[in-house]
């Protein structure tokens, strides 16, 4: 039997989706533990495998996505690093680039992360590689050794980071480099541009690769840990990890690249949204994940997340192939306050899992979406997590009748239906940022809401954006374990490649394609991946002459005529980005990039047949500003038609089906909720 297991960590709770061949999944949520998140991990795993009657043995599949090199990046908690670099560059880091992400903010902090290693720990090494890969002048091996023997002794650092001029046209200087050093420290990690990320720009190389330093030794503690935890429990099969991408590969792959897993745990929720859209149809959709401390927008198109090269992290720039989402600080947890202008504000800051909302007991007594939820009649006092957590309505409102109604003035529905009203306003804005800023129509999409808190306020965030319908997966709390079970094992690979599409020599083009290629597949397997289930992708970097970005344009197949062909699909393709293209314009190739990618089977997810058992509850419906009893169902018992208000709860999540929508079941077990009359 094939039993397949994601587990995903969130700020809150600690997700676990165990999904057997041919029976429904069954799916466990346990609070996250900060201080040691394989403790929790470990935790959740066995109480789900116990309730689905799985020994630990019997997992043939075991998906993560880990946060640990995301906060130690954030939190400025990663390893001392030291940098080597060529003589006369040391400042590259500090220097940046010239234009500041916000320029008329005079309280801005700096754009270059410059905590990742104090200059004192930058030490330039003679040598060089020109633009041509040839050696201008030989490698200081000496400087090398004297360089990482003050490195190691004098600053004590974990890990090196090593970014050469030109590695990414021939990386021998680097190789050797990363051969002294070991020889000399075996165990010390190094990091190299030339494997990181071998392209031109010289910043946003080396800011990657020092990334990559800076929280190797954590990523690769927690991972080895995490593996020797697992053998222990009795799980056999590798540990597979999500990559930034949305791809997985097995945890052995990540600890050579650690920043591959640096905004990993978006990519699970975005490839889950991906998936339910495409059960039902949907080749287009908005993935709306709301969570415990945070929500995380995601554009699909054609069936997949889209995804982008430039990010960022803690205001940072990222060089990194990344799914494109869109994160702000408003979840079930985010804390309502009222501000000096005694205005009410809701979030960036949350309560997390300790204490979490003040309806926990945990100690909290800030007021919470949550609370404001669970005073709106939407939440029950049944409690949370399969009715593990139970809430405290008493507790609740006392927080918000202290710290909201009785500063503004207002009644305690007034203030819980403005922290609803605004949380779900925050959201509105973080979905027009994903859609409307990229020429997209949210109108035409339907939303995929998702995580614990999502479909309670997807219906308010639907009115606001005047989407129509609206698609709530199973087992929504938990989707982002669950898209870590869709995605493929995917290897992406790239290097810089300079050329005029209008004299391209074909044959060099194929060549250098045909063995970036060959490298990827090399990494893929391994990944575990088959030859015989591996498929490449092929693309090219180009732009017109005199940009300073580039367009990621599929390659179709290895005609002669290439050049011509590459040139008239940039143009489309910068036409419909921009709506304009030039027609007399010259077009150059920066890069090349080879994705070798395979498929794994999707595991089968519904939801228990039950009983349709119903029962009442007093409600808040904002259309009439009134109270009113309106059914409950259990998930499993859901009518095939139903129309709200009415809510709908189940172990990882409460769907509020508010006034003038309908839903419907369709054969995925995916709840789909329409606008009466668009149906």
């Amino acid at each position: 039997m094939s039993v397949s297991v994601g587990i995903d960590i969130g700020g809150t709770f600690t997700d676990v989706i165990v999904c057997p061949q041919g029976s429904p999944a069954t799916i466990v949520k346990v609070p996250t533990t900060p201080r040691d998140p394989g403790e929790g991990l470990i935790a959740g795993l066995a109480r789900a495998l116990e309730a689905c009657e799985v020994a630990p043995a019997e997992v043939t599949s075991l998906v993560h996505g880990t946060t640990v090199g995301t906060n130690a990046l954030l939190e400025h908690d990663g390893a001392r690093i030291g940098i080597l670099t060529n003589s006369g560059f040391e400042d590259i880091l500090y220097i940046g680039r010239g234009k500041r992400s916000r320029m008329y903010d005079l309280f801005t902090g700096s754009d270059t992360p410059d905590f990742l290693c104090p200059r004192e720990r930058v030490l330039g090494i003679c040598g060089r590689i020109d633009p041509r890969g040839r050696e201008v002048v030989p490698l200081d091996e000496g400087g090398v050794l004297d360089a990482v023997e003050r490195l190691v002794h004098e600053h004590r650092v974990e890990a090196v980071a090593v970014s050469f001029l030109f590695s990414f046209v021939d990386p021998r200087h680097e190789l050797r480099a990363a051969e002294l050093i070991r020889q000399a420290h075996p165990t010390l990690p190094v990091s190299l541009s030339s494997r990181i990320d071998p392209r031109f720009r010289e910043f946003e190389r080396l800011v990657v690769t020092a990334m990559d330093a800076y929280i190797r030794p954590k990523v690769g503690t927690y991972l080895s840990t995490l593996r020797a935890r697992l053998a222990e429990f009795g799980v056999r099969v590798p540990l597979q990890v999500m990559e930034s991408h949305g791809g997985i590969v097995t945890s052995e792959l990540i600890e050579e690249r650690a920043v591959g897993t640096l905004l990993s745990g978006l990519a699970g929720g975005a490839s889950g949204a991906a998936a339910t859209a495409q059960e039902v149809q949907r080749p287009t959709a908005l993935g709306f994940d709301m969570g415990g401390t945070s929500t995380d927008v995601a554009l699909v198109v054609n069936g997949r997340p889209l995804t982008h090269d430039q990010a960022t992290i803690g205001g940072h720039p990222l060089r990194l192939p990344t799914v494109d989402v869109h994160t702000i600080g408003a979840g079930g947890g985010s804390i309502a306050y009222v501000d000096a202008a005694d205005s009410l504000r809701v979030g960036p800051h949350s309560a997390g899992s300790d204490p979490g909302p003040a309806a926990y007991g945990w100690g909290g007594e800030e007021p919470t979406v949550t609370d404001a939820n669970l005073l709106l009649g939407f939440l029950g006092a049944g409690g949370l997590a399969g009715e593990r957590l139970q809430l405290s309505r008493e507790l609740a409102a006392k927080a918000v009748r202290t710290r909201i109604c009785e500063p503004l003035g207002m009644t305690e529905v007034q203030a819980a239906w403005g922290i609803h009203r605004i949380a779900s306003a925050a959201m509105s804005a973080a979905v027009r940022v994903v859609s409307v800023a990229r020429g997209h129509d949210p109108r035409r999409f339907a939303l995929v809401a998702c995580g614990g808190a999502g479909p309670m306020h997807a219906c308010t965030v639907a009115d606001d954006l005047g989407i129509n319908e609206i698609l709530i997966p199973p087992h929504p709390g938990v989707l982002s374990a669950y898209g870590l079970l869709t995605a493929d094992v995917r290897v992406p690979r790239w290097r810089t490649f300079h050329a005029d599409t209008a004299d391209l020599d074909s044959a060099r083009l194929s060549g250098e394609l045909g063995r970036l290629a060959d490298s990827a597949r090399v990494e893929i397997a391994k990944a575990g991946a088959r030859p015989e289930e591996t498929a490449v992708d092929l693309a090219v970097d180009a732009r017109y002459i005199g940009q300073s970005h580039e367009l990621t344009v599929p390659v179709r197949g290895d005609a002669q005529d290439a050049g011509s062909i590459i040139a008239a699909d940039f143009a489309d393709l910068h036409r419909r980005l921009y709506g304009q293209h030039d027609p007399d314009g010259r077009v150059e190739i920066t890069g090349l990039r080879a994705t070798a990618w395979a498929a794994r089977d999707t595991p089968t997810v519904g939801v228990a047949a039950g009983e349709v058992r119903v029962t009442e509850r007093e409600a808040y419906l904002p259309g009439s500003d009134r109270f009113a009893t309106v059914p409950v169902y259990a998930r499993s018992g859901v009518p095939a038609q139903m129309c709200g208000p009415a809510i709908v709860v189940q172990p990882d999540t409460t769907i509020l089906v508010r006034e003038g929508w309908e839903a419907r079941t369709a054969d995925s077990g995916t709840l789909i909720l329409t606008r009466r009359g668009h149906g």
